[in-house]
């Protein structure tokens, strides 16, 4: 029995974090009304964390557009019964290093768009990240559809090959990369407000690409 247990949990230690939750899961939904119904949660409201909303001051350096997309997709989840909660927003180098060596980023440090405050992580406020495949399409689906009617461009990590459904991001973020390397690189002060930085960020970008 023992040596049947070793080789499986060499495997469940080798696979990522969340293609474990789903080998481990298996079959969870068949279809994905079931999935949507059991998001629900019609206590969450007495978890004190889920109760606790994201601070303002945890929008700092993240731009608008995460902050409006992750405000809407939890006013519409919250309206369907689904409690949500943004785990991340900004991110540090140490901590996407940290990411990348545990398998849960395919990205190190100055590749995430974490780093610069242009991407959202959102998980179940109550189960996490343990949510079957179609309870992840469920919020992909309203997180699309979302983005959609703002009009805000948005990639989805659940449609990606390295599979990560809790992962938005701003499409365009490289270019707001490529800006900040480029005043670091120069010297250049960033400014600190949050809505000015961005839009610093964008002329640099394109003052820099129409030379």
């Amino acid at each position: 029995m023992l040596q049947k247990v070793k080789p499986l949990l060499s495997f469940l230690k080798w696979i990522r974090f969340l293609d474990r939750i789903q080998y481990l899961k298996g079959l969870a939904h068949k279809k994905h009304t079931d999935a949507a119904l059991d998001l629900i949660d019609e206590y969450a409201h007495k978890n004190i964390n889920v109760v606790i909303d994201q601070s303002e001051n945890e929008y700092m350096w993240v731009h608008p557009q995460i902050v409006e997309f992750w405000k809407a997709m939890h006013k519409e989840c919250k309206a369907r019964r689904i409690p949500i909660k943004a785990f991340e927003f900004l991110r540090t180098r140490e901590r996407q290093d940290e990411l990348h060596a545990q398998g849960r980023s395919n990205a190190k440090a100055g590749q995430s768009p974490h780093q610069f405050g242009l991407a959202v992580d959102i998980i179940s406020a109550t189960k996490a990240w343990d949510l079957s495949k179609k309870q992840w399409d469920v919020l992909g689906s309203i997180g699309k559809e979302i983005a959609r009617k703002r009009n805000i461009k948005l990639e989805w990590g659940g449609d990606w090959e390295f599979w990560d459904p809790a992962h938005w991001e701003i499409k365009d973020w490289k270019k707001y990369r490529q800006a900040y390397n480029h005043c670091v690189g120069n010297s250049i002060k960033i400014p600190e407000e949050t809505r000015l930085r961005f839009a610093f960020l964008e002329n640099v970008y394109e003052a820099n690409r129409s030379r």
